[in-house]
């Protein structure tokens, strides 16, 4: 049995290479819109002119993660400065909980609350289907208190 050949490909920091932002931001919105059955057509100039400003020391997995939070927080079809994560400021990332899942139970609960528990006013703030909703509440095991 033959070996596998690896060819080492060493690429610049994403820090480095501004221009890959784009294209990249572009395809995770698709990519994560669909995993999270939300309509997101894109994403803002303000919002995009933010992710260009970081400094991205984690590379394209950290870009990837920072997408997949906006599409999971953002409430209108288009992803804004308020929905990317970014500490630009103090060039840190910050969240307030451990991991997306929590993002996601948390931001799902906060919008219910928002709405009085209204189911549909709150999917259609959330941008998913009413049905969508009811399934995550369910994950989550979210309940009115």
């Amino acid at each position: 049995m033959e070996g596998l050949n690896v060819i080492t490909i060493e690429l610049p920091p994403l820090n480095n290479r501004k221009e890959d932002i784009k294209p990249l931001t572009e395809h995770f919105v698709k990519k994560l819109s669909l995993k999270h059955n939300k309509k997101i057509r894109g994403i803002s100039k303000a919002a995009f002119n933010q992710l260009l400003r970081y400094d991205w020391p984690g590379n394209v997995r950290e870009l990837e993660n920072v997408i997949e939070r906006a599409v999971v927080l953002c409430i209108s079809d288009l992803i804004e400065i308020k929905d990317i994560p970014l500490g630009i400021e103090v060039g840190k990332l910050h969240y307030d909980v451990e991991s997306l899942p929590d993002v996601e139970r948390e931001h799902i609960k906060m919008m219910l609350n928002k709405t009085n528990w209204n189911l549909s006013e709150a999917a259609k703030r959330l941008s998913i289907h009413r049905n969508t909703l009811r399934l995550k509440m369910k994950e989550y095991g979210i309940e009115r208190e």
